[in-house]
């Protein structure tokens, strides 16, 4: 349990490094807060970080406190993501109060069995199934908190799986859906094992039971943290490999861009970029269009300047990545296509 535990706050950890340059832009602010809180929470419950942790705290399981807030404030932040992805208006300041309210009341609620209660200095603590009716509602917060969102989020991916034609969408769609399902079939175990624990000290989860709830634990998790960053990883390489091939183009077509301007300076309005500005420009696609195009009008302007097949072949390239062709293109002098 320990190795699967590990795992699910490393694969957090990760995920929202994905989002890291998405929140810098300004984009995926939200999934990167839900992310962060998620693998906060996550990370705090295997025990050779909840054991320094809680040490850390005064050795009185409040880790075990802090980690049930986390994931209840997590699940509001993913039911906010979720409400404004699906919601025409977006998410309205009576709902945002809402949930606030909602969240507040839950851990306002978790606050006051924890702390009045004496089990909370167990040993046990960690082995979710004290056979005690007020620890069985503290925990039974938590799930069925998890339990009614499962249901809620696998609702509204099922609905906007209809909707959407990107297959990167689509299989994000999927992987939530099937997270959500996990989800609620971990929150279930959970509260029927608390209860069990109360009804029957002497009886274990054992079997096929333990067995779901495992993967369950391992599976709804990674399913939820890549089904969110699925489409955030797939834009990005997609944005990065177009980068990459718009600045190895920009660097190819600048020496002729050059060469062409010293003659009529006047119609460029492009500035001049280093070496080193070219390769961490943020916006090479843009440089290279404005190139091409007073590459372009030096020649018309100047239709004698004599051009190698190389040279042809480069602002042919640069055409075809920045403009779109039309069935009417006209041959500018030189046997080059505009």
């Amino acid at each position: 349990m320990e190795a699967v535990l590990l795992t699910l706050a490393i694969v957090g950890w990760i995920a929202a490094l994905v989002c890291v340059p998405s929140a810098l832009r300004g984009a995926r602010r939200p999934l990167l807060l839900f992310l962060v809180v998620f693998a906060l929470a996550i990370s705090l419950t295997p025990q050779v970080i909840y054991e320094p942790v809680d040490a850390l705290l005064g050795n009185a399981n409040l880790t075990y406190f802090l980690f049930h807030a986390l994931l209840i404030v997590a699940i509001a932040l993913f039911d906010a993501i979720v409400q404004r992805a699906i919601s025409p208006r977006g998410l309205t300041r009576a709902r945002t109060r809402a949930a606030v309210v909602i969240t507040a009341v839950i851990v306002l609620t978790q606050a006051i069995l924890f702390f009045g209660s004496d089990w909370r200095i167990s040993d046990a603590i960690g082995a979710a199934a004290i056979p005690r009716w007020d620890f069985a509602a503290y925990a039974g917060t938590t799930w069925i908190a998890m339990g009614i969102f499962a249901v809620s989020f696998a609702t509204a991916c099922l609905s906007d799986l209809r909707r959407q034609r990107r297959p990167v969408t689509q299989i994000s769609l999927i992987l939530m859906i099937f997270a959500c399902l996990g989800v609620l079939t971990y929150a279930v175990i959970s509260l029927v094992r608390a209860v069990l624990a109360v009804l029957y000290p002497d009886e274990a989860l054992v079997g096929w039971a333990i067995t779901i709830y495992t993967l369950a634990l391992l599976l709804s998790p990674i399913s939820l943290v890549i089904g969110l960053t699925f489409s955030a990883a797939v834009d990005g390489i997609t944005s990065s490999t177009k980068h990459y091939r718009d600045r190895v183009l920009l660097w190819r077509i600048t020496p002729l861009w050059q060469r062409l301007l010293t003659a009529n300076p006047d119609l460029s309005i492009e500035r001049t970029l280093s070496p080193l500005e070219m390769l961490t420009v943020r916006a090479p696609g843009a440089h290279l269009y404005r190139r091409h195009v007073e590459i372009r009008d030096s020649l018309m302007v100047r239709p004698d300047q004599l051009l190698s097949a190389a040279e042809r072949a480069i602002i042919d390239l640069a055409e075809a990545r920045t403009q779109v062709l039309l069935p009417s293109a006209h041959t500018l002098p030189g046997g080059n296509k505009r």
